[in-house]
C-alpha cells in the first residue's frame, strides 16, 4: 500500500511538470526578450524561460553588454 501511494505521488509530480513545460511552451514565446534569449547557443524554450527566471527582465541591472 505505501509503494502504491507514492507511485501516486509520483505520477501527480509527473504530471504537474508536464502541466508546467506546457505553459512555459506557450507564454515564454510572448515575452519580449525571448528572441533575444534564444539567441544564445544551446538555450531552447524551457532552458531560457528558466534563465529568464533566474536573471529577470530588468535592462537597468547591468551596466553593459559584457556584465
Amino acid at each position: 500500500k505505501q509503494m502504491l501511494a507514492l507511485v501516486v505521488q509520483l505520477e501527480a509530480a509527473c504530471t504537474a511538470a508536464d502541466d508546467l513545460a506546457k505553459a512555459v511552451e506557450e507564454t515564454f514565446p510572448q515575452h519580449p526578450d525571448t528572441e533575444v534569449l534564444l539567441s544564445f547557443p544551446g538555450l531552447g524554450v524551457q532552458l531560457g524561460a528558466r534563465v529568464l527566471a533566474e536573471i529577470g527582465d530588468d535592462h537597468t541591472r547591468f551596466a553593459d553588454a559584457r556584465s
